[in-house]
């Protein structure tokens, strides 16, 4: 086959053990977190119905789904995100005690530009917490998020919190009544684009040139959460939300959180189905964020008819690895390898290496005929940390040799005292 057959789809990944290690590490350490919340984990199909997707995403996730027809005609996408299955399962499971607390690690398919941290195969770790409209909720969720980015040491982790209801108000006072999703695109591009550009494209949207650069004044707003009630209050924010943002902080103040989070009211994320309290989370690692999340009220009522509240985040596993880079675990080193010099050894071979298993070492018994040399530097090349020589002499004596590869000692080891 031609070369490029056997590379993977354009912005997707093998996952061999030298990555796929740092990916589990990452992965079992947001996983304890989530769990030590109360949350239970979910799965859902990598396939959904075209029509499930298609409904609260926006245009632009629309036009990233992988889309296909089964043999008998059904129209089917790969999902873009977990937010919309785990709500599709929850329209149908009515019986889960509310509020619910889901957490996943999946895979999701986006059919993007790839570039520096945007794949179109990418796993993502998120939760899901259905059922409360609260304050505290939001900060529950958003506290996790913190807290499963510092247990894989993110340094200088920021959170950018907004509000869409903060942005309705403001274009609801400028008499804008009619391009609300549009308007919230174009600003979702701050940081992307310049200023000047975002004016342009809102004033092509048919925004007069004022109030489009009043807009982007608006969306330039960043203070530490402490400080946004003044910051709202100035921009007549009605009081009920300058609440909400005040109660917010204060939750956040117990989780050891709030020194972290900033009001950002360019923070308005893409995605159609987010209809309140939003955030991103981000690293000066790299530039882009590494998750985000927001509450989604309305999502559930599209699927089963019925009000439910909800809010949740996902985190892009990948961006993670790429801000941390060789700082999170690499593959675990294998620990003996056993090399019996006859076959008629082999029987100690898999005793020793059952019992090294047994009691949490990694081990490979050599299952082949190389010479002593050639095993020697297959050990090395695979970093094992001790060789294991069973010979005629060791054997019959009863004790084996063990080498250390990194000094190069060697010393000789009852096997009694191994099995003990």
């Amino acid at each position: 086959m031609e070369d490029w057959l056997l590379q993977p789809p354009r912005g997707m990944n093998d996952w061999t053990p030298d990555k796929y290690y740092s990916l589990m590490t990452i992965v079992s350490r947001f996983s304890k977190v989530a769990e030590s919340f109360g949350y239970g984990a979910i799965e859902t199909p990598a396939l959904e119905h075209f029509e499930v997707l298609k409904a609260k995403a926006g245009e632009e996730v629309i036009n990233e789904i992988y889309y296909l027809k089964d043999k008998a005609g059904r129209e089917l996408g790969l999902r873009f995100d977990m937010t919309v299955p785990v709500a599709r399962v929850l329209s149908y499971r009515r019986d889960f005690p509310r509020p619910i607390r889901l957490y996943y690690v999946s895979k999701v398919w986006r059919y993007d530009e790839p570039q520096f941290g945007r794949f179109r195969e990418f796993y993502q770790f998120g939760v899901e917490h259905v059922g409360s409209p609260t304050v505290q909720s939001d900060a529950e969720v958003l506290a996790l998020a913190v807290k499963a980015l510092d247990a894989v040491n993110l340094p200088q982790l920021t959170v950018r919190v907004s509000d869409r209801r903060v942005m309705d108000q403001v274009l609801e006072r400028l008499g804008i009544n009619t391009a609300r999703e549009t308007v919230l695109r174009v600003l979702d591009k701050r940081g992307k684009v310049p200023d000047d550009e975002l004016v342009k494209l809102l004033v092509k949207e048919g925004i007069g040139g004022e109030e489009a650069r009043y807009l982007v004044d608006v969306a330039n707003v960043k203070v530490p959460i402490s400080e946004a009630a003044g910051e709202l209050r100035r921009l007549s924010i009605s009081d009920a939300l300058i609440s909400y943002v005040e109660s917010l902080s204060s939750m956040l103040s117990h989780y050891n959180a709030v020194d972290r989070v900033y009001l950002d009211l360019s923070i308005v994320r893409g995605l159609d189905y987010y209809t309140g309290f939003v955030f991103e989370l981000y690293t000066d690692r790299i530039k882009l964020a590494v998750g985000g999340g927001g509450r989604y009220d309305e999502l559930l009522k599209i699927y089963s008819g019925e009000d439910v509240p909800a809010v949740g985040f996902a985190i892009g596993i990948e961006r993670v690895m790429l801000a941390l880079g060789e700082e999170i675990n690499q593959q675990p080193p294998i620990d003996y390898y056993i090399y019996p010099m006859d076959p008629k050894y082999y029987e100690l071979g898999v005793r020793i290496a059952n019992h090294l298993r047994n009691i949490g070492f990694r081990v490979i018994l050599d299952v082949g005929k190389p010479s002593l040399r050639s095993a020697l530097e297959y050990a090395s090349r695979i970093k094992s940390r001790k060789f294991i020589i069973i010979g005629r002499r060791e054997a019959e004596g009863g004790f084996v040799r063990v080498r250390d590869l990194e000094t190069w000692m060697e010393e000789d080891v009852a096997v009694d005292k191994i099995l003990k």
